[in-house]
């Protein structure tokens, strides 16, 4: 597994429909909690580990410090070397929020099902 110098963990109000939701998007889901005391899945873009989810609950068990609600600051890229092809995937299982090309990329945001903004992300050609 590759991972990356740096991984989200969302807090997600439901895992299933939150994995589900992301396979469908062509997204290889961890089915299994990849921790012993308390559930974390992955998803993983291709062979790279995306980020990983966790139920909202279990977040505030583990570190009871954290917000009660879902949140996060800023919107999460999810890097879609064939842009074209991933956002004709996806398009139409998801609610677009905006497409757009600034700083040399190519992005289009939607939603997932916890009301957190991802973005597919490319370099624009």
């Amino acid at each position: 597994m590759q991972t990356a110098n740096f991984t989200a963990c969302l807090a997600v109000r439901d895992v299933p429909e939150t994995l589900d939701f992301y396979e469908s998007l062509g997204f290889t889901v961890g089915r299994e909690s990849v921790a012993q005391d308390h559930p974390i899945h992955l998803i993983f873009n291709g062979d790279a580990m995306a980020f990983m989810i966790q139920p909202a609950d279990s977040v505030r068990e583990f570190i009871p410090q954290t917000a009660a609600e879902l949140g996060a600051s800023g919107f999460f890229y999810l890097n879609a070397p064939d842009f074209d092809a991933a956002v004709a995937r996806i398009r139409d299982k998801v609610e677009v929020l905006k497409e757009a090309s600034d700083g040399g990329f190519r992005m289009l945001y939607f939603r997932d099902p916890n009301g957190y903004a991802m973005a597919l992300s490319a370099p624009a050609a």
